[in-house]
């Protein structure tokens, strides 16, 4: 089954076993040492920026001794770490050819060999606050530490910000405690440098850090469909300017979010210089036409009117039944972690619009009724609070059934506006989408 709105990415490290680095070649690294102190068995090393790829493994010596040979193609982050429970997890920066040698216990990491300068550096600096590191960074004369300064501030800026959004973000995913998730920051200004990108989960802090500008009244978003743009332009640096935004619009359409996905690249064009971006934002043209192949039965205009859902007396609605209102459906089950912590965001937005011609539906997809009542009951849920039997039900079927959340949005007369709205409630961006919806739907 497709999985419509997938979750954001957040840093994750598999146990997925492969024998060998590379098998296309590359040039011969190691890295080997001696491990004192853990009660550990195994070692492990894995690429930092993927939950997929290579790990090697290597079982350590009664005298904590391991050595870990790969072909490596080209240079990067990895995290090494015990593989039995993560007792330990060091992040290292390898390029094709280094020799590295640990030496650690629990008091001490020293490196030596080929890469060790670097290494020692990263590591000496990983306790220290963002400014530290970034005075630190400033201040190096070691020429082999010079000759990586921006990627060494790179990195240091994206693990500043997923400190302070990562956990955000991850909340996102799998449910907090019931309450809306804040992120507190005050470094809004932060000059942002290409070589962020060398961090995971880059394009998903950069977008909270724009969030929390827009909040903050630091950064205006004309329309909903100029959202790209508008961030875009917050970020000064034009290589992180661009691949901002052509990561942002790939974003969108891999999720399946395309009923504005053409006025938003139209606006982000004029910003997009470099041939290779404008490449990638072409090449999006293909996915778009079968991800609507995939929504042909529900695109635009479609009447859903005639549906009907269940309410907590077993009462049968109509969606006829708010005719006169811009309908927002929230499809959710009760096992689902992102739907659960987008309640209270669509709480707070339901709040913010309370008068205006709009009804929020939240639409259970949960094969049994009582457990919906008892999680409703236990949350103290309020509001349209409705249930369709299953993911069967001819409303999912009809809109292309998918994961959850789902988020719809239909007009006045019960029609689709929105069949797969990937702007959810915890995006400050909905609330002008829907402005602009019932503005529109007024004139």
């Amino acid at each position: 089954m497709k999985q419509i709105c997938k979750p954001l990415l957040v840093i994750v490290y598999t146990l997925l076993f492969v024998s060998q680095a590379f098998a296309g070649g590359g040039i011969p690294t190691t890295v080997k040492g001696n491990i004192r102190g853990f009660d550990v068995e195994q070692i492990q090393l894995n690429r930092r920026e993927s939950i997929h790829g290579f790990q090697v493994i290597d079982s350590l010596g009664t005298d904590g001794q391991f050595q870990l040979d790969m072909n490596l193609a080209t240079a990067g982050f990895y995290v090494l770490t015990s593989e039995e429970d993560r007792l330990f997890m060091l992040e290292i920066y390898l390029r094709p050819g280094d020799q590295l040698v640990l030496e650690m216990n629990k008091e001490q990491v020293a490196f030596t060999g080929k890469g060790s300068v670097l290494n020692q550096f990263l590591h000496d600096i990983s306790g220290k606050s963002y400014t530290e590191q970034v005075a630190a960074i400033e201040g190096m004369a070691n020429p082999e530490l010079v000759r990586h300064k921006a990627l060494l501030k790179g990195n240091a800026q994206g693990a500043y910000l997923n400190k302070v959004f990562g956990p955000l973000v991850e909340a996102k995913i799998h449910g907090a405690d019931p309450g809306i998730q804040e992120a507190a920051f005050t470094g809004l200004n932060i000059r942002l440098v290409p070589e962020i990108m060398v961090y995971p989960n880059w394009l998903q802090t950069i977008t909270e850090l724009m969030y929390a500008k827009m909040k903050a009244g630091e950064l205006k978003v004309r329309r909903a469909e100029t959202w790209v743009a508008d961030f875009g332009s917050a970020i000064e640096n034009q290589q992180l300017k661009e691949a901002f935004m052509t990561a942002a619009l790939s974003y969108s359409v891999s999720n399946g979010d395309l009923v504005s996905i053409q006025a938003e690249i139209r606006e982000a064009l004029p910003f997009i210089k470099d041939k290779s971006n404008l490449a990638k934002i072409n090449a999006l043209k293909p996915k778009i036409v079968r991800w609507k192949a995939f929504f042909r039965n529900a695109l635009p205009g479609t009447d859903m009117s005639q549906y009907t859902f269940q309410n907590v007396k077993g009462e049968t609605v109509s969606i006829k039944d708010y005719r006169g209102k811009l309908i927002y459906v929230d499809i959710w089950n009760t096992g689902c972690k992102p739907c659960i912590a987008e309640m209270p965001y669509l709480k707070e937005l339901e709040h913010e619009l309370k008068g205006r011609d709009i009804v929020f539906l939240s639409v259970s997809c949960d094969n049994s009724t009582e457990l919906w009542k008892k999680f409703m009951q236990k949350r103290n849920m309020n509001g349209e609070q409705l249930i369709m039997i299953g993911k069967k039900d001819t409303f999912f079927d009809r809109i292309g059934m998918g994961g959850v959340p789902r988020f719809v949005i239909l007009d006045k007369a019960g029609k689709i506006i929105d069949y797969n709205s990937c702007k959810r409630p915890s995006n400050p961006i909905l609330k002008i989408y829907l402005e602009e919806l019932l503005t529109k739907s007024a004139s």
